[in-house]
């Protein structure tokens, strides 16, 4: 609006002068903030490209090029590394506001996400079928696998065990890696890496407050102390109410409240993270509980009916050992134990009105 104003003003008054030369206001607004918006652009590649051109071998050889660890299971360059790989920090999701996994991978090419008001679908290069829960995905979280072992799938939205402001960067790993990581990773490798406890030195404490009368706070301890002891705590609660009204042209009718679901879209979960570290041994834990109400008829349930309902739960342990000796051999060891907990409650009318209950229970262990 300031922007507005500012040139409405001597612009207006000449507008006989852009008529005459066959430009109307509007066009020669859109030019002029067009090249206001390339000259920098054009400025900064020039500038990157007469910078690198005027190195020489050795220095561009002591350009910094980012590491990543889960293309071939071990730290690497990007640019040694066998895969396709893109990499999210946390300076990129502070920026950019993203606040789930799924805005994440939002954001990156070859990939789209759908919602049904109910769970986050992930696709990849367009492909993305439905009922698929991300199977064709693996998720990992500091190596830890968090695909479930009762459908396989992998949690992207609200029910993911981890707040997104404890990522420290995410490694995207495209295109089949199963000979690496089994099952599961047929479409590609989302590798999470959580922020260490010398990232913080002392407690943080966030809060959050959006339309639909949304809430979220975190807090968090993290330190590392002189005998190599290093810790990490975290805990969020969010409580999201969602819109008022959603409207669904299919349920249009008196007898479905024409069509509108009031006050079924809300969302909440709590999240817990725990990640302590003495020497080479590392023990990690997260617990998340996600209640998601489903506006939208789903199943042929009850339309508009607030106690049909979704609860998830993941939670996992993992104790790690890993270690380099004289920057040739790693060794790497895995203990872990899951579990993974689904409850549906689905309200239907067959007639009579039936309360019927959906379940799933995991639990699962095993090393490496």
């Amino acid at each position: 609006m300031q922007a507005n104003s500012y040139f409405s003003s001597p612009l207006s008054k000449g507008s006989s002068s852009f008529k005459a030369l066959g430009i109307s206001f509007q066009k020669f607004s859109f030019l002029l903030f067009l090249l206001l918006g390339l000259f920098p652009s054009l400025s900064y590649g020039q500038t990157l490209k007469s910078d690198l051109t005027s190195l020489s071998l050795e220095e561009l050889m002591k350009l910094e090029v980012a590491m990543v660890s889960g293309a071939s299971r071990y730290e690497q360059k990007v640019t040694q590394a066998p895969s396709l790989v893109s990499i999210i920090t946390a300076d990129e999701i502070k920026k950019y506001g993203h606040r789930t996994l799924a805005d994440i991978l939002q954001s990156l090419r070859s990939f789209f996400v759908t919602y049904d008001r109910n769970y986050h679908y992930a696709a990849v290069r367009g492909f993305g079928r439905p009922g698929d829960y991300n199977t064709r995905i693996l998720l990992l979280v500091d190596g830890h696998r968090v695909n479930e072992n009762v459908f396989g799938s992998a949690p992207v939205g609200t029910e993911f065990p981890l707040d997104v402001d404890l990522i420290d960067r995410i490694e995207v790993i495209r295109g089949p890696s199963s000979s690496l990581y089994g099952t599961g990773a047929f479409f590609g490798v989302i590798s999470v890496i959580t922020r260490r406890g010398k990232d913080l030195k002392g407690p943080e404490v966030s809060g959050e407050v959006a339309s639909f009368e949304t809430y979220k706070g975190r807090a968090t301890y993290g330190n590392e102390f002189k005998n190599g002891f290093e810790m990490l705590l975290s805990g969020t609660y969010f409580k999201s109410e969602g819109p008022k009204s959603l409207y669904y042209a299919e349920y249009d009718n008196p007898s479905t409240n024409s069509g509108i679901a009031s006050h079924l879209d809300d969302d909440r979960f709590q999240s817990f993270f725990s990640k302590v570290s003495y020497h080479d041994f590392t023990l990690s834990g997260a617990y998340n509980n996600r209640e998601k109400g489903i506006p939208t008829g789903a199943f042929g349930t009850i339309f508009n009916d607030p106690r049909t309902r979704t609860t998830d739960e993941w939670a996992y342990l993992d104790l790690k050992y890993d270690r380099t000796f004289d920057n040739q051999l790693n060794v790497l060891a895995r203990l872990f134990y899951d579990q993974y907990y689904y409850h549906g409650d689905y309200i239907y009318d067959y007639p009579p009105v039936t309360f019927f209950k959906d379940f799933a229970r995991g639990e699962w262990w095993g090393g490496e």
